[in-house]
């Protein structure tokens, strides 16, 4: 374990939590990497290459803007002024600090940078490790923060027109031979970061190839079971449940993210593309930066089920810029809704306008916000002839209501009906 201060040079070591700890702590510190790797005796490139393999990317926000906005080169050519695409000259804008740390831990910008950004968190490194050391890995011999490297490295240079023999002979640290890189660019496991056949400089005729793709990693719901619920509520009782879930009628999308509060039974939803853990908690990542303080009283306890799309514990508790712990999330037992009563009973109200069997491509976001205000303005018999909104008002006040886009429907203006969102 690490204590502090230098030690000897120590090849073939495996980096502990500790060292990990020791890692971010001193990124946060904006040291450098020959510097951590002195103090904890390894080699720069150790050090350089822990931190490129485990950090996080958050994408740029662009709040609608064009992509011109994102280019070093933006202003230097005639028709950059109304830039749509990118085009020979597109460039993304550098930020020096990122570059030379490598990471955007504790960056003073941070919460006003729309550049991409990358976070290192010691525990989620650390538990990839252990992942990757204790399991053999079947189909592509990589794990994903490797493949995210390997493609961050040759995405640029086959735009740039190089070949794969290229490539490899000028980057040995990738520590695979030419045959092989065309074998991962031909199954396709770049694609989700821009790489495929089409980014070939010449296309070599080789046998098709199985397609083949990173072995999942299996859930652990250890310490988030139902019976683990039960005892936190034992201890938190005063801390009101949020359930989650999915609906869709489509198994390609999209799909619909579902919350319902416990002891004021508003109920919101949210659009995505993606049935994945990443997309889902991602909307935990906009109410918090929505929301502030107030995400807390309606989002620190949720319950929900086995589904893969909520299956990433800490991508939902943990704030993945802070490593903040933002929320206590548990599941029910399998084939058990009753466990979430509440969100699965509400889910009859998003049924009546939105039928099983009906296309939904043409769903937007605004269309769920109207959607969810007029089931939140219904009168129900077991609020005593109240509806959700007022109950929640009550509790929590108007304003948040209009932070999460509820908005109150006139009681003779409410439908719940297909034609509401123009669904045929």
């Amino acid at each position: 374990m690490f204590q502090g201060g230098k030690r000897g040079f120590m090849k073939g070591t495996h980096l502990s939590l500790e060292d990990r700890k020791f890692i971010q702590r001193s990124l946060e510190e904006e040291k450098s990497k020959a510097q951590i790797g002195k103090e904890l005796g390894k080699s720069p490139s150790t050090i350089s290459k822990e931190v490129k393999l485990h950090r996080k990317l958050k994408p740029k926000r662009t709040y609608g803007r064009d992509i011109g906005y994102f280019c070093a080169n933006k202003d230097q050519y005639g028709r950059c002024l109304n830039c749509k695409i990118a085009c020979e000259h597109f460039e993304d804008r550098i930020c020096k600090r990122r570059e030379r740390i490598g990471v955007c831990n504790k960056c003073p910008k941070m919460y006003n940078c729309y550049l991409d950004r990358y976070f290192y968190q010691a525990a989620t490194a650390h538990k990839e490790y252990l992942y990757t050391l204790s399991d053999s890995r079947e189909g592509v011999n990589l794990t994903t923060p490797q493949m995210i490297v390997m493609a961050e490295t040759i995405g640029p240079l086959l735009k740039r027109g190089q070949s794969v023999y290229q490539i490899i002979e000028n980057h040995p640290e990738l520590g695979i031979c030419v045959k092989t890189l065309y074998t991962y660019i031909e199954s396709g496991i770049f694609k989700d970061y821009g790489i495929d056949n089409f980014s070939l400089r010449r296309q070599v005729s080789m046998k098709k190839q199985k397609v083949l793709k990173p072995r999942k990693q299996p859930a652990c719901y250890d310490g988030h079971k139902y019976e683990d619920f039960i005892e936190f509520r034992k201890m938190h009782p005063d801390t009101p449940a949020t359930e989650m879930d999915t609906v869709y009628n489509d198994s390609e999308g999209p799909y619909i993210q579902t919350f319902i509060f416990e002891n004021a039974p508003v109920m919101i939803g949210f659009l995505h593309e993606d049935k994945t853990s990443a997309s889902m908690a991602g909307t935990l990542d906009l109410m918090q930066e929505r929301l502030g303080e107030d995400y807390y009283k309606i989002f620190s306890l949720i319950v929900t089920d086995r589904g893969s799309e909520f299956e990433k514990v800490d991508l939902f508790e943990i704030n993945q810029e802070t490593g903040e712990l933002r929320t206590n999330i548990f599941y029910c037992d399998p084939q058990q809704p009753a466990q979430k009563p509440h969100v699965e009973n509400n889910h009859n109200y998003v049924r009546d306008i939105i039928p099983n069997g009906k296309n939904l491509k043409n769903l937007t976001q605004n269309d769920l916000d109207l959607m969810f205000s007029h089931i939140n303005s219904t009168p129900r018999e077991s609020l005593n002839g109240k509806t959700p909104y007022e109950v929640f008002a009550f509790f929590y006040g108007e304003e948040l209501l209009k932070k999460l886009n509820v908005s109150k429907i006139d009681k003779d203006a409410v439908t719940l009906m297909p034609y509401l969102l123009n669904i045929k």
